[in-house]
């Protein structure tokens, strides 16, 4: 834990350098677990000799990165910079002079850094069970698709079912990812991408090029 801090501390570098532009097709990510908001809470801050109450580390499809650190208190340390990763070591701090190394592991919603764990958090409402209101789109009718339900876990894990009038069904199961308004999902057969709206209780999904429009009531 020590050494984390260490070198999250020697990241308060120069912003001089470039960033790449956000890429708007997230299923061409070579690395889609890295994204998002992930989490390292000191579960005895009072009684801890670290300095800190919560770590967040941010990484997006663009190769930034923010971290803030919270400390006992309650002051914010931020820091911002680019990184660059495989797939078993990220580096952030790209554009500064001391780049900081990490080795890492993971999946949809734990991140191993230099052995310590972050937890991925969703940063809005959309974790829940949602029924279709209205659906429309190319994709869909060419489907027949008459029902969509769709079931978004806040540890990533997704239930897509859609049905036909027929009452025939079609499951996919695996697990999602967002940044901004974009929502990927992904399964074993594929991956799908959406953007979406949340209003109160009602989430909208729309496709590229018109080809789904599916509006989804919360159902718990």
């Amino acid at each position: 834990m020590r050494y984390l801090l260490i070198l999250c501390a020697c990241l308060s570098f120069s912003l001089s350098g470039s960033q790449t532009p956000k890429s708007v097709d997230l299923t061409q990510f070579d690395l889609p677990f890295l994204l998002g908001d992930w989490y390292l809470v000191n579960p005895n801050p009072n009684e801890s000799a670290e300095n800190f109450r919560t770590i967040k580390l941010t990484l997006n499809s663009n190769y930034d990165f923010q971290i803030n650190i919270q400390k006992k208190d309650y002051s914010v340390e931020h820091w911002e910079g680019v990184y660059t990763a495989d797939e078993n070591t990220l580096v952030l701090g790209m554009n500064s002079e001391q780049p900081q190394v990490y080795a890492y592991s993971g999946n949809h919603n734990l991140l191993n850094l230099n052995g310590v764990t972050f937890v991925k958090a969703l940063s809005n409402a959309l974790a829940g069970i949602w029924s279709s209101e209205h659906l429309s789109g190319e994709d869909l009718l060419a489907s027949e698709v008459e029902k969509m339900d769709l079931i978004l876990q806040p540890d990533f894990v997704f239930l897509f079912r859609v049905s036909n009038q027929e009452g025939e069904e079609e499951v996919h199961k695996g697990v999602y990812y967002t940044e901004d308004d974009h929502l990927v999902l992904i399964y074993e057969d594929g991956e799908h991408s959406t953007k979406y709206s949340l209003s109160r209780d009602q989430l909208t999904l729309e496709g590229e090029g018109g080809s789904m429009f599916a509006v989804l009531n919360r159902v718990q």
